[in-house]
């Protein structure tokens, strides 16, 4: 059984640091962005990324990047 991977258009996260707790501890929220082309190299990811988190009003934590795939078997 053959199994081809095709690649789905994916997801970008930005987590940022909106506050402290009342006991310190970080307050972390995720802002999302999807509809994110197939083929995206990571270098490419992290700059749009970089440059969306310019626009928001928090400090940025973390990048993610998702990338789904439709496994289809081929007969």
């Amino acid at each position: 059984m053959a199994i081809q991977s095709n690649e789905m258009e994916g997801r970008l996260r930005l987590s940022l640091n909106t506050g402290v707790d009342e006991e310190g501890n970080p307050i972390v929220k995720n802002k999302s962005f999807s509809r994110v082309k197939p083929g995206i190299t990571g270098e490419d990811a992290y700059a749009v990324a970089s440059g969306l988190s310019g626009l928001q009003e928090h400090t940025l934590v973390a990048i993610n990047k998702t990338e789904e795939y439709e496994l289809v078997e081929v007969i």
